[in-house]
C-alpha cells in the first residue's frame, strides 16, 4: 500500500468514506486508518487544506473538519485520554491546524463554522493558556474588529461560548480577569448599533454562559461576592436596555431573528432575577412592563401563526421575512414551530418570576395581561382536527407528556404558579369572560375553551383561598353542567369544550372543597358519566370519553376510589376498553392509571370473570418495554387480587397461567420484551396469594417445571434475573409442593432442581445483574430445605462467598450479604469461623468479606434489610473474636495531602484517589451501629409523638451516614456538661444508675433504636469486645457526646 497522499487523493478517500456502497465505505475506512497512523502530520495537514479551500463541495470540506477532530484526541498530546501516539503531531502543523482553524470560524457555512469551533476548544483544554496564550485575546479582538465580518464575529463568540463552558475555570474566569474581558466585549456588541441582530444573539448566548457561572459563583472567596454585586445589576440594566428598545418598535416582531433574541435575553433576565433578587428588586417594574408589552407586541404574531399549519415553511414566510436566513445560519436544525412556542414559554417564565417576587394585586393590570393571554392559549382549529382525527393527541397534551411545547404552556405554568390574590383576581376576571363569551353571538366554542382551559390552570393553583369567593359558584358550577348536558350536537369545537369542561368540573369543586363535599362531588362525576352515555360509540369522539376518565384522575385528587358510586364501573371499564382498541403509549398509561381506581372502587365484583383482567394484560403488553406502563401493569394485578377467595384466584391463576408460560415457553436465546414481562407479571400475581390461599399442585407443577427449566437454559442477563425472582415468589407460595415435586422426564425432585440452579447462578460466566435474586434462592434452600442440603452447604457458600467478593454491582452485592446476615445472626461465631477456613486469592475470606459487608451496609435501603444487617453486626460484635479487633479496615476518608501552594481545582479534586483512615474491624462495626442509631433517633424526633416507627417508615428506610464532626452543631449538650469529654467511667456509672439491665434475649425485639440503645448499654457496663478501648480510640467527641445523649437520656 501506498505511503503518502496527495490533495486529490484525499478528496477521493473522503468522497468515498461517504459511499452508499457498503465495499467502497469499508476499504476507504482501512485506507483512512493506515495513512493516519503511518503519517498524521502530513493526513491532519491534508484535511485542513481541504477545509480551508471554499472551491470544494461543502461535503467534503465538512468531511475534513470531521476526521479532524476524530484525529487530534489520538496524536496531538499525551494529555488527551483517547492519546495513542507515540510521537505527536509536530509543532509547525499544530501551528498551522490553529491558524487554519481560526480562520475557518469565520466561514459562511454555519456547519463549518461549528465543526471548526469544536476542534479549536477540544484543542485548548489542553493547550491553553501555555501552548496558545494569544487564543482568547484574537477571539476577543475578533468579535469588536469593525472591519470583521459578521461571520467572523458570530464563529468567535460561538468558540468563545464553548471555551467557557469546557475551558476555563473558575480562578481564570475571575482573578484571572476573564469575566471583565468578556463583559466589556459583550457590552461593546450589544450597544453598537452596527452589529447585526444576529452577532447580538451569540453575544446573548455567550453572555448567557458567563451569567450561570455567576449562579454557582462561590462567595467564600475573597472578593467573588463584591464582584457579583458590583456588575450583575450593570449587567442586567444593560439587558434591559436592549430589550426596552426592541419592545418598542413592533414592526420588528415579523423577524424570526428578533425572536431570537428575545428568547436568549430572557433566558438571562430570568436567570439573574431568580438568583439576585435581593440587588436587582428596583428593575423589577420596568422589568414587568417591557416583558408585557413584548407578550402584547408578539400576540398578533402568534394568532396569525395558528390560523394554518404553521409547520409549512411557505406559510411561515408570509408571516415572518427572514425565514431562509434564518434557518441557514443555524449550527442544528430548528423546529420553527417550537421555537415561537419556546421563546413564549421563556417570557411568561420571566413574568412569572416577576410576579412571585412582587405580586401585582392590581385588576387593571392583570386585565391588560388576561387579554393576550386568553388570545395565546386559544387553539388552532388544526389542533381541534387533530384531536377529532386521533384522541391519543389530546390524551398526550392534557397528561402533560408531549415534548413538544404548546403556545398555552407559558400561560397555564403562569396561572398555575401565581400567588393566591392575583390568583383571585385572574378568576373573577375569568368567570366574567366566561359568561360574556357564552351568552354573546360573538363568543366562540373556541374561545370559551380557552377560557375554560384558564380558569382549570387557576383552579389548579394550589395556593389558599385568600377570602370569600366573589362569584356564585353554584351558578357557575350549573352553566358548564348546561353545556356539558347538551352533548348531542354535530361540532367539533364544542365537543372539545365540553371536554375542557369535564377537566375543569373536579379542579373546580377541589379548590372550593370547603363549600362542597364529598358526596356532593361524587355526585358531579356520575352526572359527567350520565351525559356521556348519550354519544354512544361514535368514533370520532374519543376524546370526549378520554376527558371523562382523565377527569376521574383529578377527582381521585381529593375522593377515594371506594367513595365513588359502583355503579359506574362497568361503564367506566367500557369506556377504558374501547379507548385501548386505538390506544398509543401515553393513552396507554393513562388508562391503566385509570384502572387503578377503577379496580380500588370494588375489586370483587371485578373477579368473577377474566375479563378485566385481560383487559390489564392487554393493554400492559402493548408496551412491553415501557417501564411506567408495567409498574402501572403490576399495580392494577395489585389491587385486582386484593383479598379475594380462593376460588377466584385459582379461577384467574387457571386463565393467566397458560397465556404467560406459553411465552415463556417459546422464548429464544436472545432478550424478548415479551418473555421478560410475562415473568415479572406472573411473579406479580404470585406475590399478591394472600395468606390464606394455597396454590394449586397442577399449577404449581406447571409453572416451576417451565420456570426452572428456562432459568437453566436461557443465556441473557434480564431474562435469568427476572425468572430467578418468579422462582423465588413461587417456592415462597408453596414450599412444600417444592419438596413434593418430580420430574417425570429426569426425575429429580424439587430440591434437586433448585440445587442445580444454584449452581449453574454460582458459575463464573454469570454476570452480576443476572444473579441478583440469588442470594433470595439460597435463603430459600438454607430456611426451608436445610435438612437435605447439608452435604452441599459448605461448598454453596464458599461458592457465595467468592462471588461476592467478585462482584460489583450493588444490588447483587446486598441480595448475597443478606445471606452472611442471617447466618451471623443465627450462628455468629460458626460463620466467622467458616470465613476464616478458607482462602480467597491468597487471603482468608474473611479479609476480603468483611469491607464488602462494611460498604454495602452504608449504601442498604429498606427497613427490613437494614434491620437484619444492625442484629448480624451486633451479633459478630458480641463474640468478641479476636480477630475482629486484628484486622484493619478503611474508616474515614482523609482529606488531600498537598503540598503547599498548590492549588487543587474541582476536576482534579475528583480525580484524586480517596484516602482512608485505618481501625479495626470491630472499631468500624461500633461506628457503622452508632451512625444507624443517630438515624434512628433523628427520624423519631422528626415525627412527633413517634415511639416505634410506622411501617410506612420502614419501607422508606434507608442510611444518610455523614461524618459527625460535620453534621453537629455543638449546641444542646449543656445537660451533659457534666461527663467529660472522652471520660468512659463516668458514663459507664451513668449507665449503671439507670436501672437493671436487660437480659441479651432481649435482641429480638422489632425495635431497632430499642436494640441499639440496649446494645451500647450492655457494650458499656459490661465492656463487651474490648469496647472501652475503642470508645477511647476510634470514636471522635461529637460520638462519644452522641452515645452519651443516648444512653444517658432514653429510656
Amino acid at each position: 500500500m501506498e505511503t503518502s497522499l496527495g490533495i486529490n487523493d484525499m478528496q477521493l478517500l473522503l468522497h468515498n468514506l461517504m459511499s452508499a456502497d457498503n465495499t467502497v465505505r469499508i476499504q476507504s475506512e482501512l485506507n483512512f486508518k493506515h495513512f493516519m497512523e503511518f503519517d498524521p502530520n502530513s493526513f491532519s495537514s491534508l484535511l485542513i487544506q481541504i477545509a480551508l479551500n471554499n472551491s470544494n463541495q461543502l461535503n467534503i470540506r465538512q468531511s475534513s473538519l470531521l476526521h479532524l477532530k476524530m484525529i487530534v484526541p489520538f496524536y496531538w498530546s499525551p494529555a488527551f485520554d483517547k492519546f495513542i501516539g507515540p510521537n505527536t503531531i509536530n509543532q509547525d502543523v499544530k501551528s498551522l491546524l490553529r491558524d487554519s482553524l481560526l480562520t475557518l470560524v469565520a466561514d459562511s457555512d454555519s456547519k463549518i463554522r461549528s465543526s471548526a469551533a469544536y476542534a479549536i476548544v477540544q484543542i485548548a483544554a489542553v493547550d491553553y493558556p501555555d501552548e496558545w496564550p494569544s487564543l482568547l485575546n484574537h477571539l476577543y479582538n475578533t468579535t469588536i474588529d469593525i472591519n470583521s465580518s459578521m461571520f467572523a464575529v458570530v464563529g468567535s463568540l460561538l468558540v468563545l461560548q464553548e471555551i467557557f463552558d469546557d475551558v476555563v475555570t473558575d480562578e481564570q474566569l475571575f482573578e484571572g480577569g476573564i469575566a471583565i474581558q468578556v463583559l466589556n466585549t459583550c457590552e461593546t456588541l450589544l450597544v453598537n448599533d452596527n452589529y447585526t441582530i444576529d452577532v447580538k444573539v451569540e453575544t446573548l448566548r455567550l453572555l448567557k454562559i458567563l451569567c450561570q457561572s455567576f449562579d454557582n459563583v462561590d462567595f467564600e472567596i475573597a472578593n467573588r461576592g463584591a464582584f457579583c454585586d458590583t456588575v450583575i445589576p450593570q449587567v442586567y440594566e444593560l439587558l434591559l436596555k436592549n430589550c426596552t428598545s426592541l419592545s418598542q418598535q413592533n414592526s420588528i416582531n415579523n423577524q424570526l431573528v428578533v425572536w431570537d433574541f428575545k428568547h436568549e435575553i430572557y433566558s438571562i433576565l430570568n436567570t439573574l432575577i431568580n438568583s439576585f433578587a435581593n440587588i436587582l428588586g428596583n428593575y423589577i417594574q420596568d422589568s414587568f412592563n417591557v416583558v408585557l408589552q413584548d407578550i402584547k407586541n408578539q400576540e398578533s404574531i402568534v394568532v396569525g401563526v395558528k390560523s394554518k399549519d404553521y409547520n409549512d415553511i411557505n406559510f411561515l414566510k408570509s408571516i415572518f421575512i427572514d425565514v431562509d436566513h434564518f434557518l441557514s445560519t443555524q449550527r442544528e436544525g430548528r423546529d420553527l414551530s417550537q421555537f415561537l412556542s419556546f421563546t413564549i414559554l421563556k417570557e411568561f417564565s420571566f413574568l412569572q418570576t416577576l410576579i412571585e417576587l412582587e405580586n401585582v394585586n392590581d385588576v387593571n393590570k392583570i386585565s391588560q395581561i388576561l387579554d393576550p393571554i386568553l388570545n395565546i392559549s386559544t387553539l388552532s382549529m388544526n389542533k381541534v382536527e387533530a384531536y377529532n382525527d386521533d384522541f391519543n393527541e389530546f390524551v398526550t397534551d392534557e397528561s402533560g407528556l408531549n415534548v413538544e411545547i404548546m403556545f398555552r404552556d407559558g400561560p397555564r405554568d403562569l396561572l398555575s404558579e401565581m400567588n393566591a390574590k392575583d390568583n383571585l383576581i385572574f378568576i373573577n376576571l375569568l368567570i366574567e369572560k366566561f359568561y360574556n363569551c357564552k351568552d354573546s353571538s360573538n363568543g366562540t366554542y373556541l374561545q370559551l375553551e380557552a377560557i375554560t382551559f384558564l380558569l382549570g390552570c387557576c383552579f389548579d393553583n394550589d395556593d389558599s383561598i385568600v377570602g370569600e369567593p366573589t362569584f356564585d359558584l353554584e351558578k357557575f358550577l350549573k352553566s358548564s353542567f348546561m353545556i356539558i348536558q347538551d352533548v348531542l350536537r354535530d361540532d367539533n369545537v364544542f365537543y372539545l369544550l365540553v371536554s375542557r369542561l369535564i377537566l375543569m368540573v373536579p379542579k373546580f369543586l377541589f379548590k372550593y372543597s370547603s363549600a362542597y363535599d364529598n358526596n356532593f362531588s361524587v355526585e358531579c362525576f356520575n352526572q359527567i358519566c350520565s351525559s356521556i352515555q348519550k354519544l354512544g360509540d361514535h368514533e370520532s369522539l374519543q376524546y370526549v370519553k378520554a376527558s371523562v376518565l382523565m377527569s376521574l384522575q383529578y377527582f381521585n385528587y381529593f375522593i377515594r376510589a371506594k367513595e365513588f358510586n359502583k355503579d359506574i364501573q362497568i361503564q367506566l371499564i367500557e369506556i377504558v376498553y374501547k379507548l385501548s382498541e386505538n390506544s398509543d403509549a401515553d393513552t396507554n398509561l393513562m388508562l391503566l392509571e385509570v384502572l387503578t381506581i377503577v379496580i380500588s372502587m370494588d375489586n370483587q365484583n371485578l373477579v368473577n370473570d377474566s375479563n378485566t383482567l385481560k383487559l390489564i394484560l392487554t393493554i400492559g403488553f402493548n408496551g412491553e418495554s415501557n417501564f411506567a406502563l408495567n409498574n402501572s401493569m403490576f399495580e392494577c394485578i395489585d389491587d385486582l387480587l386484593k383479598n379475594i377467595e380462593q376460588s377466584k384466584y385459582n379461577k384467574l391463576m387457571h386463565f393467566v397461567l397458560p397465556y404467560l408460560l406459553e411465552k415463556v415457553s417459546n422464548h429464544s436465546e436472545t432478550y424478548s420484551s415479551s418473555t421478560d414481562l410475562s415473568l415479572q407479571v406472573l411473579a406479580t400475581f404470585l406475590k399478591n396469594k394472600g395468606e390464606d390461599l394455597s396454590l394449586s399442585k397442577e399449577l404449581f407443577d406447571s409453572s416451576f417445571s417451565i420456570i426452572s427449566n428456562f432459568i437453566n437454559t436461557t443465556i441473557d442477563d434480564e431474562l435469568i434475573q427476572s425468572s430467578s425472582e418468579t422462582l423465588v415468589e413461587l417456592i415462597k407460595t408453596s414450599t412444600d409442593l417444592c419438596g413434593q415435586y418430580i420430574d417425570t422426564k429426569s426425575g429429580e425432585n424439587g430440591i434437586q432442581i433448585l440445587l442445580k440452579t444454584v449452581s449453574n447462578l454460582l458459575s463464573p460466566n454469570m454476570s452480576d445483574r443476572a444473579i441478583v435474586k440469588l442470594g433470595d434462592l439460597i435463603s430459600l434452600l438454607l430456611n426451608n430445605f436445610h435438612q437435605h442440603i447439608d452435604q452441599y452447604l459448605n461448598d454453596i457458600l464458599k461458592s457465595l462467598t467468592i462471588r461476592l467478593v467478585h462482584a460489583k454491582e450493588v444490588p447483587t452485592i446486598e441480595n448475597m450479604v443478606l445471606i452472611f446476615n442471617n447466618l451471623a445472626i443465627s450462628q455468629p461465631q460458626a460463620t466467622l469461623s467458616f470465613l476464616k477456613s478458607f482462602q480467597i486469592d491468597e487471603q482468608p475470606a474473611i479479609v476480603k468479606i468483611l469491607p464488602i459487608w462494611f460498604q454495602a451496609y452504608e449504601v442498604m435501603r429498606g427497613y427490613n434489610s437494614i434491620f437484619s444487617n444492625v442484629r448480624a453486626f451486633i451479633e459478630i460484635f458480641s463474640t468478641n473474636d479476636e480477630f475482629l479487633s486484628q484486622l484493619m479496615v478503611d474508616g474515614n476518608p482523609l482529606p488531600h495531602q498537598v503540598a503547599e501552594g498548590v492549588i487543587i481545582t474541582r476536576s482534579m479534586a475528583k480525580k484524586m484517589p480517596i484516602q482512608f483512615e485505618k481501625i479495626p474491624a470491630n472499631a468500624k462495626i461500633i461506628r457503622l451501629l452508632l451512625d444507624e442509631l443517630k438515624n434512628e433517633m433523628t427520624s423519631s424526633e422528626q415525627i412527633p409523638g413517634l415511639q416505634n416507627h410506622s411501617d410506612q417508615h420502614h419501607e422508606n428506610h434507608d442510611h444518610n451516614h455523614h461524618n459527625e464532626e460535620e453534621d453537629d452543631d455543638g449546641e444542646g449538650w449543656e445537660d451533659l456538661d457534666d461527663i467529660d469529654e472522652g471520660n468512659f467511667e463516668q458514663l459507664k456509672s451513668y449507665v449503671d444508675e439507670g436501672g437493671e439491665e436487660k437480659r441479651g434475649s432481649d435482641r429480638s425485639t422489632d425495635d431497632m433504636k430499642t436494640l441499639l440503645i440496649e446494645f451500647f448499654k450492655q457494650c458499656t457496663t459490661k465492656n463487651i469486645s474490648n469496647f472501652q478501648e475503642i470508645y477511647q480510640l476510634y470514636l471522635s467527641d461529637v460520638q462519644k457526646r452522641l452515645l452519651s445523649e443516648y444512653l444517658v437520656f432514653t429510656n
